[in-house]
C-alpha cells in the first residue's frame, strides 16, 4: 500500500467525520466505509487506527468501527488542554529574537476577508492556519506533536458549530489582538487575550453541543 493511498484515506475519512458526512455514534464495517467513501479497504483500516488515536473513532474488534459522538464534556476537556499548550507556544514564540510572523499576519487578514464575504469555511481555514502557525513555530517539537494529536476533537467541535454560531467577528478581533501582543512581545497581554478567547469560545461550543446534539450539521450541503 502506498503512502499516498493511506494519506488520502485518512484525509477523506477525517473530513467526513468533521463535516458530518459520516455521522457520529454510528457503527461501520471496513467494507461499508470503504464503499461509502470510494476507498480501498486496507488504507481505510490504517486510517481508522490514526483516527482512533485522535479520539474520533473507536475500533471494536470483530464488530467494526464506531464513529464517536461529539460530547460537551469532551469539548470542554480538550479545549482546556489546547488552551494550555497553545498559550505556552505563543509565549515561546514571543521570546524568539526574530520571530517570523508573516504567516500570522496573512492568516488574520484572511479571516477578516472571509468574514466580509460571509465565507465561514474560508474563515475556518484561516483560523486553523493561525493556531497551527503559532504552535509549529514555537520551537518545541514535542509541544507541537502533543497539540496536533488532540486537534481532532477541537476541529470537530469547530466544524459542528460553524453554521450554528453567529458570524465569528469577535473571534477575528481577538486573533488580531493576539498578533499585536506577539509583535509587542507582551506576554502578560498575550496570556490575557488567549485566556479570554479560549474561555469564551469553549463556553460557546459547549453550549451549542449541548443544545443541538445528536444532530450534526453537514457543512458539505451548505
Amino acid at each position: 500500500m502506498s503512502a499516498d493511498l493511506a494519506t488520502n484515506a485518512y484525509d477523506t475519512l477525517r473530513s467526513g467525520i468533521l463535516t458530518g458526512a459520516i455521522p457520529g455514534d454510528t457503527l461501520w464495517s471496513d467494507r461499508e466505509i470503504a464503499a461509502r467513501m470510494n476507498l480501498s479497504r486496507t488504507p481505510v483500516r490504517d486510517a481508522m487506527q490514526r483516527l482512533a488515536a485522535e479520539g474520533l473513532v473507536e475500533v471494536i474488534p470483530r464488530r467494526g468501527t464506531r464513529v464517536l459522538p461529539l460530547l460537551a464534556s469532551d469539548v470542554l476537556e480538550i479545549h482546556q488542554i489546547a488552551k494550555a499548550l497553545e498559550l505556552e507556544a505563543a509565549r515561546l514564540l514571543a521570546r524568539q529574537n526574530e520571530p517570523d510572523l508573516l504567516s500570522l499576519h496573512q492568516a488574520v487578514d484572511d479571516m477578516h476577508t472571509a468574514l466580509a464575504e460571509d465565507d465561514r469555511e474560508k474563515w475556518a481555514h484561516a483560523d486553523t492556519r493561525f493556531h497551527f502557525t503559532v504552535v509549529d513555530q514555537c520551537g518545541n517539537k514535542r509541544l507541537s506533536q502533543l497539540y496536533h494529536a488532540q486537534r481532532g476533537l477541537t476541529d470537530r467541535a469547530r466544524y459542528f458549530a460553524l453554521y450554528l454560531r453567529p458570524l465569528p467577528l469577535k473571534s477575528a478581533q481577538e486573533h488580531r489582538a493576539m498578533l499585536e501582543a506577539l509583535v509587542a512581545r507582551d506576554e502578560d497581554q498575550l496570556a490575557a487575550i488567549y485566556t479570554t478567547h479560549w474561555d469564551r469560545t469553549t463556553a460557546e461550543l459547549v453550549d451549542l453541543v449541548q443544545k443541538h446534539q445528536p444532530v450534526m450539521p453537514n457543512i458539505s450541503q451548505k
